[in-house]
């Protein structure tokens, strides 16, 4: 086997032969086969992208539904919704590490109790900047309107290290868990939150990109992929020019 791993293979070119060992040939073959496999990942992560922000673009555009008519649908993510009933203040969480632009800042939450007695709504209100001293959570004013209009959206699913502490109220979390946060703060809640349209009132800095799973936006994962294929572009060029020479010449 080893000695087949060695061995050279020959090519004619005209007045040039390509010899590559088999060995090398194996190696780079695999590593073009990689770079190609992780490029066509990332053209299909841009697709679903795609798909997502179309899907936004389009349930923007639709009238709001009442959280009754909501509930009954098995897709929700992205649609607007509209629900009356009443804040509960006392029942807050901060999620840290929103970053805008350069600033860091949190994301804060407020549950919403519906008035057709529909487990609570988890309300993103917007973002607010960390203060001087980053472990002491900014103070926001208490909201107070009787109806809140926005767009659903499901916490994303990224792991975290750690456990936050859900004895401290405020609640401060780096992930939003909605079983445990429905645990701590002693309310049932949707197993989805509705981020506060822009124009709404108790709201704060809200700037709101297509589905909160998005992540990365399909010209990222575009350009991704490019990089991906160029690799294997260039694992290709490096096995022909190296392993190319005259025909006639001595074998290094």
């Amino acid at each position: 086997m080893a000695g087949l791993l060695t061995k050279e293979l020959r090519v004619v070119l005209g007045s040039r032969v390509w010899s590559p060992p088999v060995w090398a040939l194996l190696l780079a073959l695999s590593g073009v086969l990689f770079f190609c496999r992780l490029g066509m990942w990332q053209l299909g992560r841009a697709d679903e992208k795609a798909l997502m922000t179309s899907r936004y673009e389009a349930r923007i555009q639709a009238p709001a539904l009442p959280l009754d008519a909501l509930l009954v649908l098995q897709d929700v993510e992205d649609r607007k919704v509209v629900v009356a009933g009443h804040w509960d203040n006392g029942r807050q969480v901060f999620l840290e590490n929103q970053m805008r632009g350069p600033q860091a800042g949190f994301h804060v939450y407020t549950v919403f109790l519906p008035d057709s007695g529909h487990a609570g709504v988890l309300v993103n209100r917007g973002w607010v900047p960390v203060g001087q001293d980053v472990q002491q959570l900014p103070e926001v004013a208490a909201a107070s309107s009787l109806q809140v209009g926005g767009t659903v959206a499901y916490p994303s699913e990224f792991f975290t290290v750690g456990k936050p502490d859900y004895t401290r109220k405020p609640v401060r979390v780096s992930r939003l868990d909605i079983p445990e946060l429905s645990a701590a703060l002693g309310v049932e809640l949707q197993p989805f939150v509705v981020r506060l349209d822009a124009t709404a009132p108790d709201g704060f800095v809200r700037e709101w990109a297509p589905a909160a799973r998005l992540g990365m936006v399909p010209e990222k994962h575009q350009a991704y992929a490019f990089q991906w294929f160029s690799l294997a572009l260039a694992v290709l060029v490096v096995l022909l020019v190296v392993n190319l020479r005259k025909n006639g010449d001595p074998e290094t």
